[in-house]
């Protein structure tokens, strides 16, 4: 067979391909019905003439001949819509696991361009389209081309002059079908690019309603949101009307075969040039050809929807971005990662960024990260967890360049704890387990008291069994972040990165974290980036960035001493320390 995958006609094939067996099955079935259908209005016909010469017995037994092949119809249409339409449902089956295992191995840098509304609308509504396009439509279209043939040979057999001329008004068919088809499939372009943004501007705006209710934008948000509702449901009408003018051309169409046949067929059977059952076969042939040919159009315009959805699946599935290398299980060592950082850079087309940046890290250390908005703390970090690749220079884990090879063990052993604290819609023994479902209680129990998060686990109503809500809502900002911290920490990782992960949390809390953090991390390199220097001296040394370069770097105690930002941040927060602090009542 030849290769059909980069036609675009056949852009279904690709879909179908490995399911040759089922399709085929499936075709069988469908031309097995269409015959059977297409015999019946012979039978009749037959039956009709039997009547004319006065042959009860030769017209009973056409009948009997008529009802049988009716049932073998029957069976032939349940079987071609039973195995056509599970194929369909196969196929999207395969494309939304083979789409979500895509989007899974998709890296950091993809995320960062795409809309989650987006996503969903593809995930959902363009593979839906793809669905009833290799299931309803094509069983249509199948039966179109499988009927055609056997009725109009049929028709043909009966009197050739009569088939030419009801036959006649269908080749307009083919002409009306092409433009009504090209008109479809662009308005449908369109139109799936607005389910896309009135899906990502519900999400955002339902994912933010704290902010909409906050800053009293709901008006300005309904308002946004009717306009997209209104181009949505402009265009879906636009579509409708698209869509409803195949019916009404496939009756016109068919009721100008109908007046030819009775015009013509009628002026025949006068003439004695056909008999009167071969008129009724005709007329049955008719009707046997009007729904199919009917929903020849409804198909056509579901191709039409689904080349379209494919097309926007398609530039999904072939998103520039490599994937990321397969998940293996890994040996991890016992000790503690070593980082090095030779010359490292990575910036943005705005400038911003990090780099050049050369850093050691031996086994066990521990790196506070300062520096203002926008001085590169979180790039920083992102490129020691691995989520982004340097531009120029290159990263050392254990002595090993990190590349592909690699940075699946990189990951197993890291614990990485983001600004944001992502909590997942379920309870809280699976958010701080996720890292490691085969935790003990015991293990859970230990890490929610090294994150001051066991008062908390005892004050909810179901304990660890508490559902959080959606992204952790029913805890506040500071528990978000502790959950998270315990889920990174519950891994045993041999390299532990903080991006703040203890901004919501308050100080005499941060402190007894910090405190427990001491004896705790043994086995663990830990990098964290902050604003908080009091945070910042916990550890062994500090590293000050301005723009994404490293302007300071030595031990807490070294950087306080001498001038520069560090000191300068230290002098500051020390100021605003002593004037926050409570004032104690005069004895």
């Amino acid at each position: 067979m030849a290769d059909l995958s980069e036609s675009k006609a056949f852009w279904w094939w690709p879909l179908l391909a490995r399911h040759r067996r089922t399709l085929y099955t499936g075709l069988v079935a469908t031309v097995w019905c269409s015959v059977a259908a297409s015999v019946v209005p012979y039978w009749s016909g037959k039956a009709v003439h039997a009547l004319e010469r006065h042959d009860w017995h030769g017209s009973r037994v056409f009948l009997a001949w008529m009802l049988a092949f009716t049932a073998a119809a029957g069976v032939g249409r349940y079987l071609m819509r039973n195995i056509l339409i599970g194929l369909s449902r196969d196929v999207e089956r395969e494309q939304r696991e083979s789409l979500y295992l895509h989007l899974l191995s998709r890296p950091f840098a993809f995320y960062e361009q795409q809309r989650v509304g987006d996503l969903m609308s593809r995930l959902g509504d363009d593979v839906g389209t793809v669905r009833m396009a290799t299931g309803p439509g094509l069983m249509s279209f199948l039966q179109v081309l499988s009927i055609l043939p056997v009725t109009v040979g049929l028709m043909l057999h009966t009197n050739w002059r009569l088939t030419l001329a009801v036959m006649l008004p269908f080749s307009l068919l083919a002409l009306g079908f092409y433009f009504i088809g090209k008109r479809s499939h662009a308005v449908q372009q369109k139109l799936q690019l607005a389910f896309s943004a009135l899906s990502t501007f519900s999400h955002e705006t339902i994912s933010g309603e704290r902010v909409v209710q906050a800053f009293g934008l709901e008006e300005a948000r309904v308002a946004q949101f009717g306009a997209l509702s209104r181009r949505h449901a402009s265009l879906s009408m636009k579509q409708s009307v698209i869509f409803s003018a195949y019916a009404p051309l496939s009756a016109f169409i068919g009721g100008m075969s109908a007046l030819v046949l009775v015009a013509y067929g009628g002026r025949l059977v006068v003439r004695g040039a056909l008999n009167l059952g071969d008129l009724t076969a005709f007329t049955g042939f008719l009707a046997a050809l009007a729904w199919p040919v009917m929903s020849l159009g409804w198909s056509v315009n579901l191709f039409q929807r689904a080349k379209a959805g494919q097309e926007r699946l398609n530039q999904l599935l072939h998103s520039p971005e490599a994937p990321l290398p397969p998940v293996e299980a890994w040996a991890l060592p016992a000790t503690p990662t070593a980082l090095s950082l030779e010359e490292v850079t990575h910036r943005f087309e705005t400038g911003r960024g990090v780099g050049p940046l050369t850093l050691d890290l031996a086994p066990g250390d521990s790196l506070a990260v300062v520096g203002g908005i926008g001085s590169g703390k979180t790039l920083l970090l992102q490129i020691l967890a691995g989520l982004r690749e340097p531009q120029a220079g290159r990263m050392l884990v254990d002595s090993e360049p990190l590349t592909d090879a690699n940075l699946r063990r990189h990951w197993a052993g890291l614990g990485w704890v983001p600004q944001e604290a992502f909590l997942f819609s379920d309870t809280l023994r699976m958010n701080l387990a996720m890292g490691r479902p085969d935790a003990s209680e015991e293990e859970i129990w230990e890490i929610a008291r090294v994150v001051a998060l066991d008062d908390l686990i005892r004050r909810l109503p179901q304990g660890l069994d508490t559902v959080v809500g959606e992204r952790g809502v029913a805890l506040s900002g500071g528990e978000r972040q502790r959950t998270a911290l315990a889920r990174a920490l519950l891994r045993r990782p041999r390299l532990l990165l903080l991006d703040d992960a203890l901004s919501a949390v308050d100080a005499e809390t941060e402190s007894r974290i910090l405190e427990n953090l001491r004896s705790f991390l043994g086995t663990s390199t830990l990098v964290l980036a902050t604003h908080r220097v009091f945070v910042a001296e916990t550890c062994g040394r500090v590293l000050v960035l301005e723009e994404g370069r490293a302007v300071q770097l030595g031990t807490p105690g070294h950087l306080a001493a001498e001038a520069g930002p560090f000191a300068r941040l230290r002098g500051l927060q020390s100021l605003e320390r002593e004037f926050l602090a409570p004032v104690e009542p005069a004895s």
